[in-house]
């Protein structure tokens, strides 16, 4: 018999392997998931007689608790094997998956239901860049994690065709059903993943409860302009400075910000990644309403943008060789803001204009992602790139969050024409910050 010791790396290699493609089933299951339920935003509101801004709530708090629970998880990682992590996901998704179905005609349970099942959900994507990381050897890291992105990009399309046509020929309720089939892949996690030893790590709870009052009081803001709300706001933001300010344990430290190209290229993406899920939120609400189509049609009209993300991140790499940060960055912008503002021009005229603004949409975020995050990352210590990825990947969560629920607010009170104008306004405006903060600092 051969001793655990003398197991051979290749053989060990390969048992990690094996699991990679179990983490990655359920990553995309995951997204797909995610993506299906802010599709199906319009026949929420319709079938219980809610508001776009009321209705917002269970996309933007889930987007909060995927921000939020990928820290988690990552904290939790290096006590916890990322097996055992994987399994609570699976059970926290039926829990909540359950409760949806259960009580699909209270808005405020589906609520609840969808924050326990995102919190289920947030553990795939997380733990498989984490697993990668762990396990394999740095040559064939990239390899991997370029898989992760490829996922992505296809759960989008996924993920807006299920929701599109089972809420079309089924019900919305459906999609709480759906999620149950995690439970399948229950067995294949306990198989193939293995068994890790548990060492100390730190949740930054402080940290990550005045994060989510930050986001939660702008969003409740906006939602009822309260000024209330205002105020917890600003107090959340003193706090949270002054914590990371006297803690060596919170989850990013106050240097992080003393940088001040870091923290320009922060604020830029705080703005502009608002409007990302901003229109995609309101894209079925404004095709529904002004062209009649059904979230079938909808939904099959959102795939040409989506190819269109997946081909430009896949030369993101030759891009890169024509255009440095400082030439990606605002031209991607400009287009950003181009394709909001031409269909505010033509609204009535044909879909084939809300097609294309799209793929231009689309693509323009594809094209502005990994300029953006290697500007953000491009002065801070290499030992430091991971936490710095981490807080920045839960900025564009807080900062999606935050664009559904403005762009909620406005679909209730204005005509869609004008919240696209105002859109390409916000995008404009992150051009503006970008050349201001970011073009007077050194080349990078």
């Amino acid at each position: 018999m051969v001793a655990i010791n003398e197991i051979s790396p290749e053989t060990q290699e390969n048992n990690v392997k094996r699991a990679i493609p179990v983490i990655l089933f359920f990553f995309v299951f995951a997204l797909v998931i995610d993506n299906s339920f802010k599709l199906i935003s319009v026949e929420i509101a319709n079938d219980l007689g809610i508001s776009a801004a009321t209705v917002s709530w269970q996309a933007t708090l889930a987007g909060l608790v995927i921000g939020i629970g990928a820290v988690v998880y990552a904290s939790l990682s290096d006590s916890i094997s990322i097996r055992t992590l994987l399994s609570i996901g699976v059970i926290l998704i039926c829990i909540g998956s359950i409760m949806g179905f259960i009580f699909r005609e209270s808005f405020i349970l589906i609520l609840f239901s969808r924050l326990i099942q995102t919190a289920g959900l947030a553990s795939a994507e997380t733990l498989y860049v984490i697993y990668v990381t762990k396990h394999l050897p740095k040559e064939e890291q990239k390899k991997f994690l370029g898989f992760s992105t490829s996922s992505f990009s296809l759960s989008l399309i996924i993920g807006s065709l299920t929701g599109g046509y089972v809420s079309t020929y089924l019900h919305w309720t459906t999609l709480f059903l759906i999620p149950l089939l995690s439970i399948f892949i229950l067995p294949f996690i306990l198989k193939y993943l293995p068994k890790e030893k548990a060492r100390k790590s730190h949740v930054d709870v402080v940290g990550l409860v005045l994060i989510a009052a930050i986001a939660t009081s702008v969003m409740l803001y906006i939602t009822n302009f309260n000024w209330i709300n205002i105020l917890i706001f600003i107090v959340a933001v003193v706090l949270f400075i002054s914590y990371i300010g006297r803690s060596n344990k919170s989850l990013i430290s106050i240097s992080f910000f003393k940088n001040k190209y870091f923290a320009s290229i922060l604020t830029v993406a705080i703005v502009i990644y608002t409007v990302q899920l901003g229109y995609i939120f309101m894209f079925p609400f404004l095709l529904e309403k002004v062209y009649g189509l059904g979230l079938d049609t909808i939904s099959l009209l959102l795939i040409p943008g989506y190819i269109t993300a997946v081909i430009v991140g896949a030369l993101s790499g030759k891009i890169a060789k024509v255009l440095n940060n400082k030439q990606a960055i605002p031209l991607a912008m400009i287009l950003i803001a181009v394709s909001l503002f031409v269909p505010g021009l033509f609204l009535e005229s044909s879909v084939v204009v809300f097609v294309f603004s799209m793929i231009l949409f689309s693509g323009s975020f594809a094209l502005m992602y990994a300029p953006m995050l290697n500007a953000c990352i491009s002065t801070i210590p290499p030992e430091k790139s991971g936490t710095a990825i981490g807080f920045y990947n839960l900025v564009l969560n807080v900062a999606a969050s935050i664009g559904i629920a403005y762009t909620a607010a406005m679909i209730d009170s204005i005509e869609f024409n004008y919240i696209l104008f105002i859109l390409a306004t916000v995008a404009i405006a992150a051009l503006l910050i970008f050349w201001l903060l970011v073009g007077r600092l050194a080349n990078h």
